[in-house]
Parts: C-alpha cells; sequence; structure tokens
C-alpha cells in the first residue's frame, strides 16, 4: 500500500526491500542445526503485486566438502518478472588447503568490490600461510539477456605472517564487447601487533579511469570493557547499496570521511557505543554522531533491547533520528522482533515533518524443522508518504539419505 509524493519506478525498490526483509526474518528466526538440506520460500505481498524469494541450501552430513545454494527471485502479475541471483555449487578441499566455487555467486574478495558472475573461482591455501584466489566468468544481467563480449577476471594474492598480520594484493578487470570497461588494483592489510591492538586498511585504484575507488584504514585499541577505534574513508559514489532502513537511505553519503567510535562494556548485559566523524560531502563540511546503548535480556544474547539516537549534519539536508530495537524469545518456539525510527529533518521542504519507519516479526520453530517467520514493514518517506510491506517465510529442513 502506497501514497506517493513523488512518481519513482518501484520494481527494483521492491526487489530490494523482499532481499531485506528476508535477511531480517532469517536473523531472527531461530537456527537449526547443521541439516543436510534446507528449503525455505519467501513470498513478499503488496497492494500492487505480490513477490517471491526461494532459497534452497543443500549440504550432505555424509560429504561436508560437498555445498550447493539457489536464490531466485520471482516476480508476478503484471509482468510476470523473475531472475536467479545465486546458483552455485562449492567444493571443499577436507583440510581447507582449497575450494572451487562455479554457477552464479557474488564475489567479494580482499579490496575488489562486490560483482555477481556467472562463472568459476577458485581458491588454494599452503600450510605456510600463503593463500591465491583466481575467478573469473560473465558479469551477470537481468534473466540470462544476452551478454556480447562481456566478460571479468581477477584474482588475490595474500600472505599471513606468524598469525600477526596479513597482507593481500589483488587485481580484477572488466569487458564490455570486448573493450575494458573497468581494471582495478587493491591492497589489504590486517594486523595485530599485540593483543590490544588491532590494524587494518584497504584500498582500491581505478586503473581505468584513475583515481582511488575506495580507501579504508582503522586502528583499534582495547581492553577487557573498552574499545576505542581511529577510522579514516574515501568513497566514491558508486560504492552505495540500497538498504531499506532510514538511516541507512538518509545516512551512507559518498564522502571522505574520519573519526572514532568508543565501546564501552557499562555491564555483563549492557553496551554503550559512541562513535562521532567529520566528513566532505560534494566538497562541502559536515558531521555525523549517534550514540546507541544494547542490553541483553539473556546471556545467549536471544533477547536484547536498545535505543539509538543519530544526527546528521549532511550539508544537503541535515536530520535528527531515534531508533528503538527490541527481540524477544517468547518461549515454545517463538519469538518476536521489532524496529522503529523517526527521522525529523531540519529542512522538510514539503516532504513531511517526520519520517517514521518501522519493521515488526514473529517467529515460530517447530521440533522437527519446521520454520514460520512473517515481518510488516510500514514507513514515510521524503518519496512517499506511506506505505507498507509484509513478508512471510516458511522453511522446512529435510533429510536425504
Amino acid at each position: 500500500m502506497t501514497c506517493k509524493r513523488t512518481a519513482r519506478p518501484r520494481a527494483s525498490c521492491r526487489c530490494v526491500r523482499a532481499i531485506a526483509a528476508a535477511a531480517c526474518l532469517a536473523c531472527w528466526s531461530p537456527r537449526a542445526g547443521a541439516e543436510p538440506l534446507r528449503l525455505r520460500a519467501d513470498a513478499l505481498v503488496e497492494t500492487q503485486s505480490p513477490a517471491g524469494l526461494f532459497v534452497l541450501q543443500g549440504r550432505d552430513a555424509a560429504r561436508p566438502w560437498v555445498e550447493a545454494e539457489a536464490l531466485v527471485w520471482t516476480g508476478a502479475k503484471p509482468d510476470l518478472t523473475g531472475d536467479v541471483l545465486v546458483l552455485s555449487v562449492r567444493l571443499r578441499e577436507p583440510h581447507g588447503y582449497g575450494e572451487l566455487r562455479a554457477g552464479r555467486f557474488v564475489v567479494a574478495t580482499g579490496a575488489v568490490r562486490p560483482v555477481q558472475v556467472d562463472g568459476a573461482q577458485a581458491v588454494g591455501r599452503t600450510p605456510w600461510g600463503a593463500t591465491g584466489e583466481a575467478f573469473a566468468g560473465l558479469p551477470v544481467v537481468p534473466r540470462f539477456g544476452p551478454r556480447s563480449y562481456d566478460w571479468l577476471a581477477g584474482g588475490r594474492l595474500s600472505q599471513a605472517f606468524a598469525g600477526l598480520a596479513a597482507l593481500g594484493l589483488s587485481y580484477v578487470q572488466r569487458r564490455d564487447a570486448g573493450d575494458i570497461a573497468n581494471e582495478e588494483v587493491g591492497a589489504d592489510l590486517a594486523a595485530a601487533p599485540a593483543r590490544w591492538l588491532d590494524l587494518a586498511a584497504r584500498a582500491s585504484y581505478d586503473v581505468t579511469s584513475p583515481g582511488i575507488a575506495e580507501a579504508l584504514a582503522s586502528v583499534a585499541a582495547r581492553s577487557e570493557r573498552w574499545r576505542v577505534e581511529l577510522f579514516a574513508s574515501q568513497r566514491s559514489p558508486g560504492r552505495l547499496l540500497p538498504a531499506t532502513s532510514l538511516f541507512s537511505v538518509l545516512g551512507d553519503f559518498p564522502a571522505q570521511r574520519a573519526g572514532a567510535t568508543v565501546l564501552w562494556k557499562a555491564a555483563p548485559r549492557l553496551d554503550v557505543l559512541a562513535s562521532g566523524s567529520g566528513e566532505i560531502v560534494g566538497g562541502q563540511l559536515g558531521d555525523t554522531a549517534w550514540l546507541r546503548t544494547t542490553l541483553r535480556l539473556d546471556d545467549r544474547g536471544d533477547g536484547r533491547a536498545g535505543v539509538e539516537l543519530r544526527r546528521e549534519q549532511a550539508p544537503a539536508s541535515p536530520w535528527t533520528g531515534v531508533r528503538a530495537i527490541a527481540a524477544v524469545a517468547l518461549g515454545r518456539g517463538w519469538r518476536y522482533s521489532s524496529e522503529i525510527e523517526i527521522v525529523v529533518p531540519d529542512r522538510p521542504d514539503g516532504r513531511g515533518s517526520a519520517w517514521p519507519w518501522g519493521l515488526t516479526a514473529l517467529s515460530w520453530r517447530s521440533r522437527d524443522g519446521w520454520e514460520v517467520a512473517g515481518a510488516v514493514e510500514a514507513s514515510s518517506t521524503p518519496q512517499h508518504r506511506y506505505e507498507a510491506d509484509a513478508l512471510l517465510r516458511v522453511s522446512r529442513a529435510l533429510e536425504l539419505r
């Protein structure tokens, strides 16, 4: 159900919302143990049109080195669209020295930006800490459409040093109609020179259009109750990923950013997390600050409650927001979760004085492997006065002998 402030294509938005909500339901639903085969079907119900997300995961308990996974998006009337998002088989060497993956999947390795391919990936590891990865394939297009000599290939070499540090170098090249469309080189570093100190950095450089595509660096010091991290990053606009949360949509700007994050374990079940950063967005200065508290309601963390306050002093559209989350294990396989956000813009500009967003879910799991979970999402955004979506997930664990 949607009342629009401005017209906007909705097909891709529905797909993103369905996948995001399905992931939330998977997180909220209690996890089953290791099962040879797992089959799940999700259906997104909207007033405009229903849709579905079908997931198939397979692992043979007797042959744990073989895994299969499929993720299929299905549309409904009037266009009856559908697409395969993931369809792959993975073979693992029992001792961890290597693996091979083939089919349709997402490659995300080292400093290389994630890319969805129809192809293969091979990984080899040595006892002395060296790792080599190589992948090649065709860039994915909707519904297996035609690709005129489009392909990509790349890899990564890394070396671990006595468990104290690991250094990796990566490369990827993409071709469109046989010509080079994009070429990137990257490096990543992770180190723990002391028990209380962590260092991490990665950067990728665009060779085709010379410039830094992404660069991130952080240094963190920790103790039993405290963790302090200093960070800096630079991201290009093409790296932004869609999400349904208003905080993510409104607060993740392409920018150069530097700041600090502090974690305080105030009590055995109470965490306080605060962060502040300055940024440059489109040549203009801005800043971000937020404070989040999380209370775990049990030792395992199955139940939790939290509140987050956020201030985005973005040059184009500054705003203040509050977010509350709760998850409660109700017993007998039942679990309830809810999230509520309210964003108040400094300059509404006729788009509403406040933008609320909420997501609530209820799940149940039986002892014989059935799982049922449902979620309802409602929001009012700068684009739509109001919008509501619902998602139902049914899962059944099957054992094949």
